[in-house]
């Protein structure tokens, strides 16, 4: 039996995997610095002792870290069974640690060890074991049928679908207000006053940078829609996956006075305002949709460049009930997403305006065929 064609040259799973890696290797070697040659006699990490005592939380920490990078790895191959995927996606995750560790062994800031490099494999393990367990089950079936008939075909909707799933990651940061990419420090500042005079240029630039990606977002999720009935929904989705995630994570992560800090009156200006844009920007035709959702995106970029203190001001780790030593790199990892999103959607989008009937009625789906049996 013959694979349905959009599944068959489908890489969406190879974007995810690519885009996680690239995480990875952000967070490890977060906060960059000169290489330095280990000290001569120094072991190497992986045949030095280990630590005398490991803190459980690291242990938890690198070990789901890595989880999401087997799931993907193991959905790569097109044809394999549940032992080939499982064993493949793993060997890519100890790979991977084990490249990162290496590198760490020359970063003074860092530590290399066995303990961190097990963790991540373990974690590589687990995923890859429900990647491959995913793979040959009716979920999957349903969820290469809907992206079928939803999402734009080919590599240019996967690799759309892997960036809205990165963005939605970098959301998990609750000290970034919705549909910004800066943090203002003076919210907290008013929590602990009475009255605190905003400066109005400040709350203009935040409310703008908030509108700008709101408007942007939202028309990038409405580009990705095979059929124009669809961007409506698609939309929704993005802007409420967003917004859901963001509360979920502030209720968790934050401490109790500090968990309204990203409701701050220039975000929630700025989304009302973008979400006003949004409305009518939807029923432009398609290129000039792509057209202004670069410009929007691009905007939301630039303007925390009028206020430099903004756009390089990181939140305090003391808005955060998280302890643990990663916190540093969770909210480097998460800032240097949404900076850097806008430019990579922009890029997108410069691909998505050579293809002139995407998104037509009349270029429905190809008919679906019974997939092979793996």
């Amino acid at each position: 039996m013959t694979r349905p064609a959009d599944d068959a040259s489908s890489r969406l799973a190879h974007a995810l995997a690519a885009l996680y890696a690239l995480a990875i290797l952000y967070a490890s070697v977060q906060p960059f610095g000169d290489l330095l040659a280990p000290l001569p006699g120094t072991a190497f990490w992986l045949l030095a002792p280990g630590p005398s005592r490991v803190p459980r939380a690291d242990i938890v920490t690198n070990t789901l870290s890595y989880l999401p990078f087997g799931l993907f790895a193991a959905l790569v191959p097109h044809r394999a069974g549940f032992l080939t995927r499982a064993a493949t996606a793993t060997l890519a995750g100890a790979a991977l640690s084990f490249g990162m560790e290496t590198l760490q062994w020359y970063l003074p800031p860092r530590h290399a060890n066995r303990v961190d490099f097990v963790a991540n494999t373990v974690g590589t393990l687990v995923g890859a074991v429900v990647g491959a367990l995913y793979a040959r089950s009716p979920l999957r079936t349903a969820a290469r049928e809907a992206r079928r008939q939803l999402a734009l075909p080919g590599a240019i909707g996967d690799v759309g679908l892997a960036l809205v799933a990165m963005w939605l990651v970098a959301q998990i940061n609750p000290a970034i207000p919705p549909f910004a990419l800066t943090f203002d420090p003076d919210p907290v500042a008013a929590l602990r006053a009475v009255a605190v005079e905003r400066d109005g240029a400040a709350l203009l630039i935040e409310a703008a940078q908030s509108a700008f990606q709101l408007l942007g977002v939202g028309l990038f999720a409405a580009l990705l829609a095979r059929d124009r009935s669809y961007a409506g929904g698609a939309v929704l989705l993005a802007v409420g996956a967003a917004l859901l995630i963001k509360g979920v994570a502030a209720t968790l992560l934050l401490k109790p006075d500090a968990v309204v800090t990203w409701l701050t009156p220039g975000a929630m200006s700025g989304v009302a305002a973008g979400a006003l844009l949004l409305a009518p920007a939807l029923l432009l035709p398609r290129p000039a949709q792509v057209a202004l959702c670069a410009i929007a995106l691009l905007s939301s970029l630039l303007t925390p460049m009028l206020t430099p203190e903004l756009l390089f001001a990181l939140p305090p780790l003391t808005l955060f009930n998280w302890r643990f030593g990663h916190l540093l790199s969770f909210n480097g990892l998460t800032r240097i997403i949404v900076v850097a999103w806008p430019l990579a959607a922009a890029a997108w989008l410069f691909a998505l305006a050579g293809r002139p009937a995407w998104g037509r009625a009349d270029h429905p789906p190809p008919p679906a065929r019974e997939p092979d049996p793996l």
